[in-house]
């Protein structure tokens, strides 16, 4: 007999999201658990409640009503978590943050566990090291990141604006911004059962910061600064840098900046291209079945025993438009990046989400700067002010949005009313395909007369993008370049192909698409001399000394300053064309729950944090 006698209210409280806030801490709580003790029975509600904020010296009083019972109020103790304010290298203040005690867990309330996850992916996977890739490879060996934990992390439950421990549980920053340090989480297990050293963070990054010679690191200019790595006893890990730099904290958060076993890498000679190491992370790897699925297992043993939600993941390959499709008629739960059909076919679904999320990846056509005819800058200019991006954002239907080289999101960029009035990117642009004109003729191809240039290679070189591209060059210069078309994952293979050194061949490729607001490191990448990243053999020595100081450069106005004047220089000597910076279409099933404020990609590597209706 169910009776209302003596009713027991207990409450537990769970910070879901606590981050790095600028000039002080705050918690805020979104979920209460209420327990009754009946005698006879016990029963669990979980309620969602009006968020509460902390106040300074006082306690808060919740009225729980329970229906046909006695109303009880119950004082709440809050957990408090301090954390330091946003680490700013070399600003003279050394940061101590201890996070420890931090929980992390689904931002919305009441997650339902077990599953499995079926999400859809569109890159056949040419190896399994996510880090020996570009840093835009996109979905390829991405996948595999879901194995895997990084040293700290954007958090998610909040837009990725503030900095969570991942592996890290602690770190600490020297005054002068030159000493990183990370504490190791305690207790955590590798994937076989091994433990995780502070040995296997330094394999990870002496092979991102020193690679063998046989081996490419597609991270490596997010990591220059970075001189000596070393064990500082008691499971911290101590990175000492050549100087101080204010992107090196937020490299360290990069979905592909995730630590990987020693006795893995050393087994393999660092080359894990064929391999998948064990992972710390949420899920186990299974099975892949190349063009058509890959599977990963619950970590039961994972550091985080709130986590994952799910039970697995299936990853199924599929296209641009089936991948929408495959939402709608419920063979995959989630997918990203669909095509714009599959995208406006799941806009019209009641029981489907679909969302554009804005995004720092664009699609570049890239040419070899190191031999005829596009070492001459002549040419180079000629063809970036007959590219209009107008057009770009007219065959996209909106998707890709005109930048001027960096995401407009990115500090430093130029706002758009400002860059669409000037030469190469105003729609009036009858003047530019004139200089262009004379800029050709001026440099022996008139009317394209003798140009060499006959191809443009990529994946879809018959998508809209594409075809615009060739299309604009082909009419306002008279040349006559044609499509080829690889499969995806081989694109990157054709800047060591013969046409493209031969100067004879354009290849469609991919701007990075993690990332950060200060935008340095991947300008670096991209432009830089040398740089792992710079497969378009770019070389301006002017370029290459703004972005070394913007590096080291402390003041966020004074490298927004330098970075427009590489900007310019950009403009008179373009190493590359730029579509624009796109967004990509998120579509997946309501019963499907988990952070969307942030880019898909992240969500991508981790979901962790996924979790779904019972069904």
């Amino acid at each position: 007999m169910r009776t209302s006698k003596s009713i027991l209210l207990l409450t537990s409280l769970a910070i879901l999201s606590i981050g790095l806030i600028s000039c002080s801490s705050e918690t805020v709580v979104k979920e209460v658990e209420v327990i009754k003790e009946v005698p006879g029975e016990t029963v669990t509600v979980i309620e969602e409640v009006e968020v509460i904020k902390e106040v300074p010296g006082e306690t808060v009083t919740v009225v729980k009503e329970v229906p046909g019972e006695t109303v009880t109020r119950i004082k709440l103790k809050q957990e408090v978590i301090t954390v330091a304010p946003t680490p700013i290298p070399g600003g003279g203040t050394a940061i101590s943050v201890d996070m420890s005690d931090f929980v992390f867990s689904s931002n919305e309330p009441n997650p339902v566990y077990g599953g499995t996850v079926r999400m859809t992916f569109g890159v056949s996977v040419k190896h399994t090291d996510h880090h020996q890739m570009p840093v835009a490879q996109g979905a390829g060996p991405h996948n595999f990141t879901v194995m895997y934990n990084g040293l700290i992390r954007m958090n998610p439950n909040d837009g990725m604006q503030t900095i969570m421990p991942d592996l890290a549980d602690k770190w600490e920053i020297s005054a002068d911004g030159t000493i990183y340090k990370f504490h190791l989480r305690e207790g955590v297990k590798w994937h076989d059962g091994s433990m995780l050293k502070v040995e296997d963070v330094i394999a990870t990054f002496e092979r991102i910061v020193n690679p063998p010679d046989h081996i490419a690191i597609g991270i490596q200019s997010l990591f220059t600064e970075i001189d000596t790595i070393e064990d500082a006893g008691d499971n911290w890990v101590q990175f000492n840098l050549k100087r101080a730099s204010a992107h090196q904290f937020n490299a360290f958060t990069m979905l592909n900046a995730t630590i990987l076993p020693k006795k893995c890498l050393e087994e393999n000679n660092f080359d894990v291209r064929e391999v998948v190491c064990p992972g710390t992370g949420p899920f186990k790897f299974v099975e892949y079945i190349p063009g058509e699925y890959m599977t990963f297992e619950k970590n039961e043993d994972y550091w985080n025993p709130a986590l994952p939600y799910v039970d697995g993941i299936k990853m199924i390959h599929a296209g641009g438009t089936a991948r929408g499709v495959n939402v709608i008629t419920d063979v995959a739960d989630f997918a990203w990046n669909t095509s714009e059909d599959g995208y406006a076919q799941a806009q019209a679904e009641p029981n489907v989400n679909s969302k554009r999320m804005p995004n720092t990846g664009s699609n570049y056509f890239g040419w070899n700067n190191a031999v005829a005819p596009f070492n001459d800058q002549r040419v180079r200019k000629a063809i970036h002010l007959v590219v209009n991006p107008h057009n770009f954002t007219k065959v996209s239907l909106g998707s890709t949005k005109p930048s001027r080289w960096i995401p407009t999101l990115a500090e430093g960029a130029t706002p758009t009313e400002e860059f669409y009035n000037l030469p190469g990117y105003r729609d009036d642009n009858a003047a530019d395909i004139a200089e262009a004109q004379k800029l050709m003729a001026d440099a022996g191809y008139p009317n394209c007369e003798g140009f060499p240039v006959k191809t443009m290679v990529g994946n879809k070189p018959d998508d809209a993008l594409p075809v615009a591209f060739m299309d604009m060059i082909n009419t306002n210069l008279g040349c006559d370049i044609q499509p080829r078309a690889v499969e995806r994952a081989l694109v990157q293979d054709q800047f060591d192909g013969a046409a493209f050194k031969a100067g004879t061949e354009i290849v469609q490729h991919l701007v990075p698409v993690q990332a950060i607001k200060n935008y340095t490191p991947f300008m670096l990448g991209l432009y830089g001399t040398d740089s792992t990243q710079n497969f378009t053999n770019y070389s301006n020595p002017e370029v290459d000394a703004l972005l070394d100081t913007m590096l080291a450069e402390l003041d966020a106005d004074a490298r927004a300053a330098y970075t427009r004047l590489v900007q310019s220089k950009l403009d008179e000597d373009p190493p590359l064309v730029l579509a624009g910076f796109d967004s990509h279409r998120a579509v997946w099933g309501k019963h499907v729950h988990f952070p969307m404020d942030i880019r898909t990609q992240s969500i991508w590597g981790r979901i962790d944090t996924l979790w779904m209706d019972e069904r």
